[in-house]
């Protein structure tokens, strides 16, 4: 069997199938492939939020009471210091979401576009023409192998990055494997409160040095016991155990126990290839500070689809050359914050709880809503170690480490606008890169130190 489409999805979670949906509106012929059964599409976890926001910004149809994939809605997040003190604020109106039926959601989205999907169907191999340009993809279904040529080929397949890793060297998007040291290994407990009167969240309460929080689930007597750390699972259990003895958790029962991981590594420094884009998981897309990477997959993919829908045009291929502004769009703007965000979050965590504590006292770092823009981070750090708040050794680390932000967020604003100008950018971004210290080494120390 051989199949012709415009554009070929590898992968039909959130990011892939808001993609195939954004270019069948455009009017072009799209298949996705995902070796997912109908069924269990989607079965990382039970509950996903996502901010109500965003529905309406990238314009999906948004749950609401009465869907069967909407829990519930609560308005407000909160970040406690290690001594569970000091509660800075968020005002956000956050959907908390069944994942299952919401992937459904999205596929029903996809498929009004005019997006063609095929569950349970693997990506094998990407295909090349006589000119050695991508040109499509070998798939697998039922055990028989067929043939899908498309003038653009768009990888969504989660952390494993199917297609991306399988390109040529030197083709234009880096084919690196995301490894155990860059990934944040993500548990979640279900529980049942002994008190849900008093204990029941109304919202996610975070522990940013402990990476820890609690947060609604579906059930009125539940919650969801989370936690992220580099390095892998067995880690991210001891980090666990030891949050338990600070007493900071109500008393629960537990139900059950979900775990899956996310990528957490600077995403490529290109996105796109000759008739390639990857988005999503499969392009390391997630916030440094929560994980969380669904919104940011959906701007990197309005971005995609405007650039490839203008490229192709007329039956046109799309040469990385006719869509380099989904590099310099996306990485000027969310790229260069989350960038940043990566450089600085080891100087920011490597500290002591009662430092921790400290910095969220006076607002340094962590800020309430209310307190944005009214502190100087400096002074504040120069005034907590005159009064011992703060170590010099830890003012050094996190000076350190914002100033290598600072200069990887100005880098990063000015991504080239043409890619004759990539391999200069790229070779001073990896010198800076090399200066940063990574999560996954404070992981390492931690376990070695423990």
């Amino acid at each position: 069997m051989e199949k012709e489409t415009d554009v070929l999805v590898v992968g039909a979670c959130t990011a892939g199938l808001y993609f195939a949906g954004l270019m069948a509106q455009k009017g072009f012929r799209v298949l996705v492939c995902d070796r997912s059964s109908t069924a269990d599409l989607g079965c990382r976890y039970d509950i996903i939020h996502i901010g109500e926001e965003y529905f309406s910004r990238f314009g999906l149809p948004k749950p609401g009471p009465g869907d069967e994939d909407y829990v519930d809605t609560f308005h407000k997040t909160t970040l406690v210091s290690a001594l569970n003190k000091y509660p800075k604020n968020a005002s956000a109106d956050v959907l908390v979401l069944r994942r299952v039926p919401l992937m459904r959601r999205l596929a029903a989205w996809a498929r009004s576009c005019g997006a063609e999907i095929m569950f349970e169907t693997e990506f094998t191999t990407p295909l090349f023409n006589g000119a050695g340009k991508l040109c499509g993809a070998l798939l697998r279904k039922d055990g028989m192998d067929f043939h899908v040529k498309a003038r653009l080929t768009a990888d969504a397949s989660g952390i494993g990055a199917a297609v991306r890793v399988k390109l040529p060297n030197g083709y234009g998007v880096e084919n690196f494997v995301t490894g155990p040291r860059d990934q944040f290994y993500v548990v979640l407990r279900y529980v049942k409160l002994e008190n849900p009167a008093v204990d029941k969240p109304r919202f996610t309460k975070t522990w940013p040095y402990y990476k820890t929080w609690i947060a609604p689930q579906l059930e009125m007597d539940g919650a969801i016991l989370g936690i992220g750390a580099n390095l892998s699972f067995a880690y991210a259990k001891r980090c666990w155990e030891q949050f338990c003895t600070k007493g900071f958790l109500p008393e629960y029962e537990m139900q059950y126990i979900e775990q899956s991981s996310t990528p957490y590594r600077r995403p490529p420094y290109s996105f796109v290839a000759d008739g390639f884009v990857v988005l999503g998981d499969a392009a390391c897309i997630t916030n440094p500070w929560s994980g969380e990477g669904v919104p940011y997959a959906w701007l990197l993919c309005s971005i995609a689809a405007e650039e490839f829908a203008e490229a192709m045009k007329n039956n046109a291929y799309p040469t990385q050359t006719a869509v380099w502004d989904v590099n310099t769009r996306y990485q000027r703007s969310q790229g260069a914050e989350f960038a940043q965000n990566l450089a600085m979050l080891p100087g920011a965590v490597a500290c002591t709880p009662e430092e921790n504590d400290y910095e969220f006292a006076n607002s340094i770092v962590f800020e309430d809503e209310n307190e944005k823009g009214k502190h100087n981070i400096v002074l504040g750090l120069l005034k907590g170690v005159l009064s011992g708040g703060i170590s010099f050794r830890s003012l050094t680390n996190l000076i350190k480490a914002a100033g290598m932000g600072g200069k990887i967020f100005k880098h990063y604003r000015f991504f080239p606008k043409k890619p004759t100008d990539f391999n200069a950018w790229t070779a001073a971004a990896d010198v800076l890169w090399s200066k940063t210290r990574s999560m996954a080494g404070l992981a390492e120390r931690d376990s070695e130190e423990t």
